[in-house]
């Protein structure tokens, strides 16, 4: 007998959670983990502030996720390309192929960035937590790091992207285990701490203002988050489901932000260190939460980079035009070229990384992304017009 297929709300809400779980999974990874965007972006300033940063995450990524989402589902793309071309109103087969080219070209490098500071970060990470554990030099830790990931991505990628739901839920349940211990010790300064103003504009060296700035820019990353979710397009049936699956995404991903963010604020500004949760697990709990956290942490690291990795390096593989080279030479020659990168990246440290990094990104994708959404809204209203009425007319 068939399961009973879900219907009405039902049916609609399984739509909006599930975009929301991908995107969650997608975020919950090991940088998150670390606790680092926590320290960089969310309690710097004490916990009353860390309250509207959450919220302006929060607004953030609901309002471009929904807005890239409906995109998405008026011009019925598949990939990032497909995507940034509609974006810019060059994806018909008529379009100037010179411009079609530029962006083309324009977004695949703006890819390639992004998984550079990601795998960057990543590879410092792992650096980083490989030193704090095991006593490991930081410049092997990273060259272990690199030849680990190569090696990875080359003949391991496929396998270890099945194993990233696993990845996901582990974590999950670590940072789960880690907030109920620390409401235990520190359960009161953390309620003392949230929603007080008063307390913590000293920790990070800033102000307001230089914060508000810098943590604007990263949400301008969000804008970003449309292109990725276009390999799902089929799944958004119509402009509520845009919205909802927006809401939704813009909930759970805050969530983590805000998880990380609690288990961090009653320690603070002793943590603002760049691995915060494993310094706090060493220095309060048992060896045993310790060891889960760095092993589960590590896995993660090493699920992520190569799958990062490989996208990169088979896109450029196929885009690279020669038959002098098999493409696994090919492929194995991109993968290097990008991880010594990433490696070289990584020297600079994951807190620079991640301040630096997404703050330059966000830049770009104010330009090249943002003004161009908000000049396609129109477009997107005007196209459901135009089918609506030839639907109509039928």
């Amino acid at each position: 007998m068939k399961p009973k297929e879900k219907s009405g709300f039902a049916k609609t809400f399984s739509i909006w959670f599930g975009m929301g779980a991908l995107m969650f999974g997608t975020y919950c990874g090991a940088s998150m983990a670390s606790g680092v965007y926590a320290t960089t972006y969310i309690v710097p300033l004490g916990g009353g502030w860390a309250l509207a940063w959450l919220l302006m995450f929060f607004v953030f990524m609901t309002f471009f996720c929904a807005i890239g989402l409906d995109f998405v589902r008026a011009y019925k793309v598949r990939n990032y390309n497909e995507y940034y071309l509609a974006l810019y109103g060059v994806h018909k087969p008529g379009a100037n192929r010179w411009i079609k080219g530029g962006v083309t070209i324009f977004f695949d490098i703006f890819t390639v960035m992004k998984g550079l500071v990601n795998v960057a970060a990543t590879v410092a990470l792992f650096a980083e937590l490989m030193h704090s554990l095991l006593g490991v030099p930081m410049l092997i830790a990273s060259i272990i790091g690199i030849l680990l990931f190569a090696v990875l991505t080359i003949y391991g990628a496929a396998f270890l992207r099945k194993f990233n739901t696993l990845m996901t839920i582990a974590l999950i349940v670590s940072l789960a285990v880690i907030l109920f211990s620390v409401i235990k010790i520190r359960g009161a300064e953390m309620a003392s701490l949230i929603g007080n103003f008063n307390e913590g504009l000293d920790w990070g060296n800033t102000t307001v203002k230089a914060h508000f700035l810098m943590f604007l820019s990263y949400c301008f990353n969000t804008s970003a988050w449309g292109s990725t979710m276009s390999n799902y397009a089929d799944q958004i049936r119509d402009r509520r489901d845009a919205i909802g699956s927006g809401v939704m995404i813009g909930l759970l991903v805050t969530s983590l932000f805000a998880v990380t963010g609690a288990i961090i604020l009653p320690f603070m500004p002793e943590a603002m260190t760049s691995t915060p949760i494993l310094m706090i697990c060493q220095e309060y709990f048992a060896p045993a939460l310790t060891a889960i956290y760095w092993v589960v942490v590590i896995l993660a690291v090493v699920s992520t980079a190569p799958s990062f990795t490989f996208n990169i390096s088979n896109r450029w593989a196929n885009a690279w035009k020669t038959n002098k080279l098999s493409h696994k030479a090919k492929f194995f020659l991109i993968s290097l070229v990008f991880l010594l990168a990433c490696g070289l990246l990584s020297s600079v440290g994951l807190l620079t990384i991640v301040k630096k990094g997404y703050t330059f990104l966000g830049n770009i994708a104010f330009f090249a992304i943002i003004i161009p959404m908000f000049i396609a809204i129109p477009r997107v209203i005007k196209k459901d017009r135009e089918e609506k009425s030839k639907s109509s007319q039928g």
